[in-house]
């Protein structure tokens, strides 16, 4: 059986240009550029004005500040005016209002006879009511024996048991 060659990449392809039959003659010369510099601002052009002033240009003096004055307010004329000597009236000092008396109707209605009241007895806190239990029909039957209860004293501590060991030591138990 023949052996396997090893994995190996494979090569990449050349990459196939198309020739050019185009060819520089002569030497090829590169101009130099201009080193970079900031590029000047054009002045703007102002279109000249045919117009001109003739004679003297004469400008007002202008008149400082000065804040405004509050216009006066426009008021109404009345054609209504008092005739004499106008009198004002004295008011009363300020008192407290009288107080109505309440007026009762009268009855005509009268009792007649001699009128007894009852009298009232005093005040005493109400008894408290018997509560009511239901009578039970059930009845105990001869003696009734209470056993007597042992007084108490301390339980006894049970004895723990251990396991018996089954490993003996043979021969001389020597303690360093």
């Amino acid at each position: 059986r023949p052996e396997k060659p090893g994995f190996s990449p494979a090569e990449r392809p050349k990459q196939k240009r198309p020739e050019d039959n185009l060819r520089p003659e002569g030497d090829f010369e590169r101009p130099d550029k201009p080193k970079y510099r900031p590029g000047e601002r054009p002045t703007p052009k102002k279109p000249e004005d045919n117009l001109r002033p003739e004679g003297d240009f004469e400008r007002p003096d202008k008149p400082g500040y000065s804040p405004a004055e509050r216009p006066k307010q426009k008021r109404p004329e009345d054609n209504l005016r008092p005739e004499g000597d106008f009198e004002r009236p004295d008011k009363p000092k300020y008192r407290p209002g009288e107080r109505p008396t309440p007026t009762k109707p009268e009855d005509n209605l009268r009792p007649e006879g001699d009128f007894e009241r009852p009298e009232k007895p005093g005040y005493s806190p109400a008894e408290r009511p018997k509560q009511k239990r239901p009578e039970d029909n059930l009845r105990p039957e001869g003696d009734f024996e209470r056993p007597d209860k042992p007084k108490y004293r301390p339980g006894e501590r049970p004895q723990q048991k251990r396991p018996e060991d089954n490993l003996r030591p043979e021969g001389d138990f020597e303690r360093p």
